[in-house]
């Protein structure tokens, strides 16, 4: 086939792949682009999508290739035929892990639907829930603790919900959780559940009683009040009972109060560099606007320019934690063990990667010998000169170092939900075998990573809320700013932290402007000459509960502008590798890359190309 007709073939499969699912999905609005970044699974949180992304297919579509591509494109369509994103909310738990657990739930009753309606839809299921397991690495574990528990939930309810055959690696998994779950839930298993499917408020009650039976915590569901879907749209003067109204005007100046006395307990029990961006920088202009709302801005060795109108609501349930703090032991350890196995194959390019950069470091910091000097160690080359010509002093040498700036490198990771799957297990490993390398070398290296603690907002909104919804209110959401590896702390202690990247319900949003200050903060005390910051991302920064009552550009452009007086006032060096997302619009130094598999050459190839340049 000739390239031109390849290329028809392509357009042709791509337009009649999106035709079908918006058919599938009943919805002619969805608009549908085809990105090397499509994820493997999209999460269920936030508003009905009106933007679904596909993965682009490969130049040489094969039957299996083929099925997978609209097994995918038949998931999403599913969800947005089936879900409701904001009952699905006001249903969830709030534990990480039992909500994690709930969605893997709720996946598997969406798609369960099309699998039980059209037998073509089942088999593309098939096919895709194959492929997917097979990215994990799923048709290589041997325990069930290989496999993450919202997987093997997700993985079993959609089996025994829509009754297909299962490939071999999705019944590998099937399989080894099935004596678990049967000890947890008796011998019917999620059988209870098929006759719900078609009710998702009844599917989530069971499903919550489902979760409470496997030793999970499935508390009761948040209030609907706390999670205006119309928010989402951006109304936000939406009213309250008159009951509920008289009692919040009480409350306002205690919890202000209150979120004041425990910002300052916070400040005065971090350690230095690890501070939250307070009102010290706060522009007069906008303190007096609203005098009950707690806004604040950014300080610290970031200083926002005149234009910079960003502002924070309250930094009060904002954390700064070790990742250890995140998970115990056991988990950790768990995790690891799962990071591995799933990223076994990748292991022997890093390493090979890893060797190289390795090389070139030491290379950079082999010593010399200076000969010909009147004084030092014996040069045993010269001595038949001094011999011949006693009166010849130079015959001693001495070694040099060749000269190597003392260097620190952090990396500064995106744990939003977008990552969740291979994309963050790669970027774990990568940067665990960096971290192991450089440290050999004598360069220290520090691994961070950014979320948030809930989705649409936390308790920061929670308090917004509670004062009545002041406009403009600014970010409005609860940072979780995660310290995997600190720059003095040894590998072989902190090689178990970055399993925690696996943890359910750990990835959420992403507020990219300021975990990027607060990296730099933690650099500009270093005492090294030399400072690297990179960044690894795959979107832009969204956070729905900021969004929804501000500006829509407010986060972008906050990022710009910590971007700019980086590389423009400071002496770190920045850069920044974009998976599927081009992030070259906002880094002077930047790098692109199609897929997570092509990360550990960009992240190995780019720290070379910064050490190869000269002092």
């Amino acid at each position: 086939m000739s390239d031109r007709n390849e290329q028809k073939f392509l357009e042709n499969f791509k337009a009649a792949t999106v035709a079908a699912l918006r058919a599938l999905a009943r919805r002619k609005d969805v608009e549908v682009s085809y990105s090397a970044d499509g994820p493997v699974q999209e999460r269920l949180s936030g508003a009905r999508p009106k933007k679904l992304k596909l993965p682009v297919p490969g130049r040489d579509l094969t039957p299996e290739e083929t099925a997978r591509l609209r097994g995918q494109a038949d998931t999403r369509a599913l969800h947005v035929r089936h879900h409701d994103p904001r009952l699905h909310l006001e249903n969830a738990p709030m534990d990480l892990t039992a909500g994690a657990a709930f969605e893997a739930l709720e996946r598997a009753r969406c798609e369960a639907l099309g699998a039980r309606q059209m037998e073509g839809v089942k088999q593309n299921l098939s096919a895709a829930l194959e492929n997917y397991c097979r990215r994990m690495g799923y048709h290589n574990i041997s325990t069930k603790d290989d496999c993450s528990l919202s997987d093997a939930l997700y993985i079993s309810a959609r089996l025994a919900l829509s009754g297909e055959t299962p490939g071999d690696a999705a019944a590998k998994v099937a399989d080894l959780w099935q004596p678990w779950l049967k000890e947890k839930l008796g011998g019917d298993g999620f059988q209870a559940l098929a006759p719900l499917l078609a009710d998702q408020k009844a599917f989530a009650a069971l499903s919550r009683k489902l979760i409470g039976w496997m030793d999970m915590k499935a508390d009761d569901p948040p209030p609907p009040e706390a999670e205006d879907d119309e928010e989402q749209e951006g109304n936000d003067g939406q009213q309250d009972s008159r009951a509920e109204k008289d009692q919040k005007k009480e409350q306002p100046e205690q919890a202000e109060s209150q979120a004041q006395e425990k910002n300052q307990d916070e400040a005065e029990s971090r350690p230095a560099g690890m501070e939250d961006m307070q009102a010290e920088g706060a522009n007069p202009e906008t303190d007096s606007e609203d005098a009950g709302t707690p806004q604040m801005r950014q300080r610290e060795g970031y200083i926002p320019g005149p234009g910079n109108r960003y502002t924070i609501y309250t930094t009060a349930y904002d954390e700064i934690v070790d990742a250890g703090a995140l998970a115990d032991p056991e988990e950790l350890e768990r995790l690891r063990a799962m990071l591995d196995q799933q990223l076994s194959s990748l292991h022997s390019l890093t390493t090979k990667l890893a060797n190289r950069l390795q090389r070139r470091l030491m290379a950079k910091q082999q010593r010399s010998w200076q000969f010909d000097l009147d004084e030092g160690y014996l040069d045993p080359a010269r001595l038949a000169r001094m011999i011949a010509n006693p009166t010849v002093p130079l015959v001693y040498k001495q070694e040099r170092a060749t000269p190597f700036r003392d260097t620190v490198v952090a990396i500064l990771i995106d744990n939003s939900g977008s990552m969740r799957g291979r994309p963050i297990a790669i970027a774990a490993m990568c940067t665990d075998v960096l971290a192991r390398t450089l440290e050999r070398c004598g360069v220290k290296c520090e691994i961070l990573g950014f979320t948030t603690r809930a989705w649409k907002g936390g308790k920061a909104r929670d308090l917004w809320i509670q004062n009545n919804r002041p406009p403009h209110p600014g970010r409005l959401n609860d940072l979780r700013h995660i310290i995997y590896k600190g720059a003095d702390a040894p590998w072989r202690r902190t090689r178990k932290n970055l399993g925690l990247m696996l943890k359910e319900g750990l990835l959420k949003e992403n507020i990219d402007g300021e975990a990027l200050a607060w990296a730099y903060n933690r650099m500009a005390q270093r005492p090294e000459q030399r400072k690297i910051l990179m960044v690894i991302s795959d979107g832009a920064p969204v956070d729905d509960s900021t969004l929804s009552v501000n500006p829509s550009n407010i986060l972008e452009q906050d990022l710009r502008n910590v971007i700019s007086w980086i590389e423009d006032h400071s002496g770190v060096e920045l850069t920044a590798i974009g998976i599927g997302h081009d992030v070259t619009r906002y880094y002077k130094k930047a790098l692109t890359i199609a897929d997570a598999d092509e990360l550990a050459p960009a992240l190995i190839g780019k720290l070379d190309e910064l050490f190869e340049e000269t002092a």
